[in-house]
Order: C-alpha cells, then structure tokens, then sequence
C-alpha cells in the first residue's frame, strides 16, 4: 500500500478546485438596502422575534424607516444590507426559515 506522500508525488491526491454549480444564494424573495457601518454591525447577529426595530434602526431617519416598512409589509421576504464603506452584505431573513 502506497503511502499518502507517494500518492501525492505521483498525481494520485489532486489539489485542484472542485467544480460546484451555480447557487442561487438567496432562495426567498427579497430587497437590498445600502446601509452605514453602524447599523450594519447592529445586524450582526440577526434580528429576534418580537424585538422592537428602533434597537436596529432610527425609525426618523428616511433610508433606515424604508427598510423597516419593507419589513412590516413583507415579513417573509428576505432583507439583503450592503454596507456602505466595505461593499460587505448580510441577509437578515425570517426567524424558522431555512434557505
């Protein structure tokens, strides 16, 4: 029996990529929002049900107030946020839903 280092050197263990098929990543409905770095590190771990929005986001404020209307209108569509600065995207999708 060969040993892993000789099936190594004879091409035997490859260390090529392997070729995965195009995912849709995001299965549900849903809408982007550009947001600042602040509220996007508040998303950090999520929303939980029954928690008030305005711990996420300044209700007065019109960017903010949009997403949070989206939300209350479409509860089971997903909310995709892009930070502003880094280009960094984070989906906050309903609690029980598995994508």
């Amino acid at each position: 029996m060969k040993r892993f280092k000789d099936m190594f050197e004879d091409g035997a263990v490859g260390t090529g990529a392997v070729a995965q098929p195009d995912v849709k990543l995001f299965k549900r409905k849903g809408k982007s929002f550009d947001v600042d770095t602040e509220v996007f590190r508040r998303f950090n771990n999520g929303r939980n049900k029954f928690e008030r929005w305005s711990k996420y986001l300044n209700l007065e404020d019109a960017s903010h107030k949009a997403i949070y209307d989206y939300a209350i209108r479409n509860r089971d569509a997903t909310i995709i946020l892009r930070d502003n600065e880094t280009g960094a995207m984070r989906a906050i999708t309903p609690r029980g839903i598995n994508l």
